[in-house]
């Protein structure tokens, strides 16, 4: 069993070290309009917050299972949040565009008249900010073409279509123009923003969540496809998309991928994309545990040789974090197996193994995050300054142990220099984020 779960999944320092080095170079080809696995998308945001912007603004946030709608009032450095959840279907996610951004802008309407008690004038613009959590080709700060679906979702007639006008034109039709999109946003972006709103030092956004993505302040010269007028911040926020790396042959080959990884990417809605994220997303988590733990069950070391298997779907990132979480509790692991994962003949032998396989992948996935911020702490030749990584994400925030493993790789790799990095928590960057945006919009 040991050879079987330790065997391409494990993340010593030099296979971190590989990983940081290929990303690097992703990241250098993405900035010159080469083909890379990392599309490092400008995001037109040139500017970080002051601290002092205020007023009220309105965010979207879509980017998983559900859309929110928050009302968010600026204050300086205090906000206050009002919000709405409405959850996606598997028919807004994989059926036709129109339905989703229909039930999108229906879902505003409904927010704004529970926070405002009636809708404005058709004569007062409602000023919002759109956080899209799809890599898009932005063209402007309030426009941009998704360039393809993530995270499973596969709505037909969106690819290739600027989301902004798609969203607009379904409050029209609904008869709710007065809303104005001001900001196109990344979440990413959303959550650098949010930190920097509270620390200056704040220079990358990570999202370890559902998915995973990061994005981080680029000096405009080493932007080379950037054919625009030089801001006069001298900076532009970059969206990376790293979720994609390991598309390509060579930057696979840098990812610590095993045949359980192949097949969980073999049976995923899109196939050979998102290597990097499948390692991370809390979508893909459990499924891994569950992939490794047959394996053993076919290797007749679990379950007593019973011909019993547990599907790819029955664990979700939280059911594996709760029994990472009960640890040497194997009774109470035991029981979750039988209850919520529908293995009646689990043993707490067999839960000993379960909980040694949600560690080994919940390792790996840490150190593989770490190594990502490492390239890009190196690409920003800011080792050995202090430097804040605003980080949001069911993942990072709720997962025992996550940024523990995460702060002792980049230890690991940087020595004491790793002293100076914060790994923090920026809650709700995609909602306080996208008001920012939209604040700063003008």
């Amino acid at each position: 069993m040991e050879a079987l779960l330790e065997a391409g999944a494990a993340m010593p320092k030099e296979r971190c070290r590989v990983l940081a080095d290929g990303i690097k170079q992703a990241m250098a080809l993405g900035l010159k309009g080469e083909d890379s696995d990392l599309q490092m998308l400008p995001s037109f945001v040139t500017g970080l917050p002051t601290g002092e912007e205020c007023g009220s603004f309105y965010a979207l946030d879509l980017g998983g299972t559900n859309f929110r709608v928050l009302r968010v009032v600026l204050g300086g450095l205090s906000t206050l949040i009002k919000q709405m959840k409405f959850v996606l279907s598997p028919e807004h996610m994989q059926g036709e565009g129109k339905v989703l951004f229909n039930f999108l802008a229906e879902s505003i309407k409904t927010a704004v008249l529970e926070f405002e008690g009636e809708l404005p004038p058709p004569d007062e613009a409602l000023r919002l900010g759109f956080t899209f959590s799809f890599p898009v080709n932005q063209t402007a700060l309030n426009s941009g073409t998704l360039l393809k679906w993530t995270k499973g979702f596969n709505a037909a007639g969106v690819v290739g279509e600027d989301v902004v006008t798609l969203l607009q034109n379904s409050l029209n039709d609904i008869g709710f123009s007065q809303v104005h999109v001001d900001a196109l946003a990344n979440d990413t972006v959303g959550t650098l923003l949010a930190m920097a709103n509270k620390d200056p030092k704040t220079a990358i956004g990570v999202i370890f969540g559902t998915g995973t993505n990061a994005c981080y302040t680029e000096k405009i010269e080493k932007i080379e496809k950037w054919k625009g007028s030089a801001p006069a911040s001298g900076m532009m926020c970059i969206n990376m998309e790293w979720g994609n790396f390991g598309q390509r042959p060579e930057s696979a080959a840098c990812l610590p991928l095993t045949k359980c990884d192949e097949e969980l990417d073999a049976a995923s809605v899109h196939v050979g994309n998102q290597r990097l994220e499948k390692l991370i997303g809390g979508m893909y988590l459990g499924e891994l545990c569950v992939r490794f733990f047959n394996k053993v069950v076919d290797a007749g070391e679990a379950l007593q040789g019973a011909n019993c298997r547990a599907s790819t779907s029955s664990m979700t990132g939280e059911v594996m974090g709760r029994i990472e979480s009960l640890g040497t509790d194997t009774q109470g692991v035991a029981e979750i197996m039988r209850s919520e994962l529908e293995l009646p003949d689990a043993t707490p032998a067999d839960a000993a193994i379960l909980v040694k396989i949600c560690k080994i992948v919940s390792t790996r996935a840490a150190r593989v995050g770490a190594s990502a911020i490492l390239a890009i702490l190196e690409h920003m030749e800011a080792i050995g300054k202090p430097t804040t990584v605003g980080i949001d994400g069911s993942v990072f925030i709720l997962y025992p142990k996550f940024k523990s493993r995460m702060q002792d790789c980049l230890k690991e790799m940087l020595g004491d220099a790793a002293d100076v990095i914060s790994l923090e928590v920026s809650r709700d960057g995609s909602g306080i984020g996208a008001a920012l945006i939209a604040a700063t919009a003008d």
